[in-house]
This record gives C-alpha cells, sequence and structure tokens, in this order.
C-alpha cells in the first residue's frame, strides 16, 4: 500500500477521476464507467507490486472477449482497437510502473537488444505493408509484435513472484465461464467465448502448470480437484490438439522427475493419472465425447487432405518469399479460406513462415526454446529446478505443442503468456548454472580429506 503514497499515483488518478467526471457530465455514461473499471483496475495492479505483471497478463488472456454462447468464430464483443489496448496495457501498464517506482531490475543483455531490434525490425515490416497503425489493431496481427514486448517486459520481474496465483485465477476464470457456457448448450464444444475451443484449451494447457503448483502448496486435495476439473474441461472443449499437448507436457513431468530420483512426486503423478483415466472411464459424457473425437473418420479425412495441401502451399510461399514472407500475420489464413474454405494452415509454424517468412519464424521461437533449453539441461544434468520455473517451462511446452496443429500465434492471448512466461523464464536462468546429484555427491568427499589436513 505504500506505493499509494507516491506522488505519480495521486497525479495519475486525479486525471483519469477528471476524465471520468468530464464524461459524466456530457451523459457519455458507459464511457465513464469503462474509465472507472480502468482507474480501479490500476489502483488493483499498484497494490500489488511486481506481481501486478502476471495478474495483467492472464486476466487479458483468458477474458471473454467473444460471445459466451456461439457454434462458431465470431467477432469480438468489443471493438478491435479497445481489444488492442487491453493487451497492450497488460503488458506495459505494469512495466511502466515498475520503472516509476525505481524497482530493482536486470540489466539488459546483448541476447536481449537483438530480440528488441528483431521484432522492432518486423513490426516496422507490418507497418510498411499494412500501411497504417491502424490495421494493425487487428486481433490476428497485434499479437506477433506484443509476444516480443512480453518477452522483453517480462524479464524485468525475474522473482516470479505472482505466476502460480494468477494462473491459478485465470484457470478458475476459464473453468467458471467453461461451465456457463456448458449449462447453457450441453452439446456444443467449450470455448468460443475466448475465440476458439482450440484457443480455450491452450490457455488451460498453459496455466494449469503454474495453477497445480499454487494448488498444490494449499493442499493435495485442491490439487486433486484442480486435475480433475481442467481434464474434464479440456475433454469437453474437443480440443484434440490440446489433449496431445498434456500428453506430451505429463511424460515429459514424468522424464524429469525419474531423472532426479524424486519417487514421491512421481508416485503422487501417476496417481493423479490414474484417477483422470477413472474419471474419463467413469463418467460417460466424457468418454463419449473422446470417443466420437477420435472415431470421428469424416473430419480426420478432411483434416489429413487440409494439411497436405498446407504443407506442399506453404513450402511453396517460403521458397518464394524466404526472409520477411508476406510481411503481415494473417495472409495465410486468408489465403487458405479463399482456396480451401478453411481459414487457417493448421500450423502456426508454417503460418508464421509464410506470413513473416524465416525471419518472424525465428522471432516466436525464441520463448520455446528457452523452454527447451532449460528441459533439456534439466533432463541431461539431472538437477532439480525451483518449481515455478519448471512450471513455467512446462507452461510453454504446451502451448508449443498445441501449435503443432493450430494457429496459435492469430491468437493474441496466447502470444501474451508464451512471451511472458518465457521471458521471465529467460531472465531467471541466465545465471543459473545447475549441477546434476552425481556431480554434488562425487564433489562432496573430495572436500573432506581437505579438511581434515587443514586441522
Amino acid at each position: 500500500m505504500s506505493a499509494l503514497s507516491r506522488r505519480p499515483l495521486a497525479v495519475a488518478g486525479g486525471i483519469l477521476l477528471g476524465l471520468a467526471s468530464g464524461l459524466l457530465v456530457e451523459r457519455h455514461t458507459s464511457m465513464a464507467i469503462l474509465l472507472c473499471i480502468v482507474i480501479v483496475g490500476i489502483l488493483g495492479l499498484a497494490t500489488l507490486g511486481d506481481r501486478a505483471f502476471p495478474w495483467a497478463i492472464v486476466i487479458v488472456a483468458v477474458s471473454p472477449w467473444f460471445p459466451l454462447y456461439a457454434r462458431e468464430t465470431s467477432s469480438p464483443v468489443v471493438e478491435r482497437k479497445e481489444f488492442a489496448a487491453a493487451i497492450a496495457a497488460a503488458v506495459l501498464v505494469p512495466w511502466l510502473w515498475s520503472l516509476a517506482l525505481g524497482a530493482r531490475g536486470t540489466r539488459p543483455s546483448r541476447a536481449s537488444l537483438l530480440v528488441g531490434l528483431l521484432f522492432a525490425g518486423l513490426t516496422l515490416v507490418i507497418y510498411v505493408t499494412l500501411g497504417g497503425v491502424s490495421q494493425m489493431t487487428n486481433g490476428s496481427v497485434v499479437g506477433f509484435p506484443f509476444l516480443g514486448v512480453a518477452f522483453l517486459c517480462a524479464r524485468r520481474f525475474e522473482t516470479a513472484r505472482g505466476w502460480p496465483a494468477a494462473a491459478f485465477g485465470g484457470l478458475l476464470i476459464l473453468v467458471l465461464f467453461g461451465a456457463e457456457a456448458y449449462l447453457s448448450a450441453p452439446n456444443l464444444r467449450l470455448g468460443y467465448f475466448v475465440g476458439y475451443p482450440i484457443t480455450y484449451g491452450a490457455l488451460i494447457v498453459g496455466v494449469l502448470p503454474l495453477a497445480l503448483l499454487f494448488a498444490l502448496r494449499r493442499s493435495k486435495l485442491l490439487a486433486g480437484v484442480v486435475i480433475a476439473v481442467s481434464v474434464a474441461f479440456l475433454i469437453f472443449s474437443e480440443s484434440r490438439s490440446s489433449w496431445i499437448a498434456s500428453i506430451v507436457v505429463l511424460i515429459v513431468l514424468v522424464a524429469l522427475l525419474a531423472r532426479q530420483g524424486n519417487f514421491r512426486p512421481l508416485a503422487m503423478v501417476c496417481a493423479a493419472m490414474v484417477v483422470a483415466v477413472g474419471l474419463i472411464l467413469g463418467t460417460g459424457s466424457l468418454h463419449k465425447v473422446i470417443e466420437q473425437r477420435v472415431n470421428s473418420k469424416t473430419a480426420a479425412t478432411i483434416s489429413v487432405t487440409h494439411r497436405t495441401w498446407s504443407y506442399g502451399y506453404a513450402i511453396e510461399q517460403v521458397e518464394k518469399h524466404p526472409v520477411f514472407g508476406a510481411g503481415v500475420p494473417g495472409f495465410a489464413a486468408t489465403e487458405a479460406e479463399h482456396r480451401t474454405d478453411i481459414g487457417a494452415l493448421d500450423n502456426g509454424y508454417l503460418s508464421i513462415t509464410v506470413d513473416m517468412g524465416l525471419i518472424g519464424l525465428l522471432a516466436v521461437l525464441i520463448p520455446i526454446g528457452v523452454a527447451l533449453r532449460a528441459l533439456g539441461r534439466w533432463l541431461r544434468l539431472g538437477s532439480s529446478p525451483a518449481p515455478v520455473d519448471l512450471a513455467l517451462a512446462l507452461g510453454v511446452l504446451g502451448l508449443a505443442v498445441v501449435t503443432v496443429f493450430y494457429d496459435s500465434f492469430y491468437w493474441a492471448q496466447i502470444d501474451l503468456l508464451l512471451g511472458a512466461m518465457g521471458g521471465v523464464l529467460s531472465v531467471r536462468l541466465r545465471d543459473a548454472a545447475p549441477r546434476s546429484a552425481y556431480v554434488e555427491r562425487i564433489s562432496q568427499p573430495a572436500a573432506q580429506p581437505a579438511l581434515m589436513s587443514a586441522r
């Protein structure tokens, strides 16, 4: 609360209060209410300190920007400029607030400066291609540059405070809105209120490791409830790519625990798997959804045909424009819709390569590369990472796996999570020098003779 006594906040609050009063006088009630909500949100973030960053990222990512009840993808319930403003504010407001309060941050490294130049150059390419800033507020465009902005801004908050709690709150929001949508229309797929059911599944996969960490710190019962509820809502989203991502994350977690020799957590994970399988087999509706999605022969045939065309089209386009591609995110989706009536290439890495070339692909792989490098190092050395680092890496891995089957980079919510979690992880691992348990064991006896001789 000491942050509230600072002069900058008082000045900003006075300006916003004056604007709200002016809007009320001019009878713009809806705009005044929206501005008051913004004021309350900023004041609330100010009380959180460095924990404001993950809360802002997660809340914007999981908010119902689209109609709650829908049978297909629809336009957002807000104007695209307002949506773009929310994306920008989630990243920049906590970062600027941290700078204004003089909070201790990290020194920019050469690598981070290169990342900034890379995304700045790609943003300039998009600006030139579209011919103005207003066109860049489109939801499929705005997420790409802010993936880089979120990555760089997140490096200021290396303590990772607030990420488990924010992820748990985000998962709770996804579950509550998902329950409302399911009870109102049980025969429809869940998740259209965040844009599309696969987006819904990807968001659950992204926040689940951190949310589970938050629950484990409270009680095993709460952790079990989180797992059971998450499994149920992932199944009702009917997102097979999210199911695959969850299995991959689980396999990596089991491999890490086995490599470290942590048999008690490994037993807990195995018990959670048994509970999840029992829940699926014992619940008719969940089992039915899985059976229908797995045995959907017609959908599988269309999907295979479209993916085959997508690979051929992507390779052809990349050969023509390998460096910067078409120069704007969303180009591949538009072309796919015109040629196949399916507005996606069903592979985010192919799509971004067609749209932004190999340079754009390199840019979006940066946070994913950070997570893969960390996981590979932990597996190789058998070291025990900090739980929050492991949860961040597994969340990024889950989003990366979903992107193999889905145009994730067209969704700004996924871009925010991916960039922010990768940025925090990158700065936390920068000075880390993990050692394996084997190295620690063989190094301890060597120190004992030296100590005895000194005596």
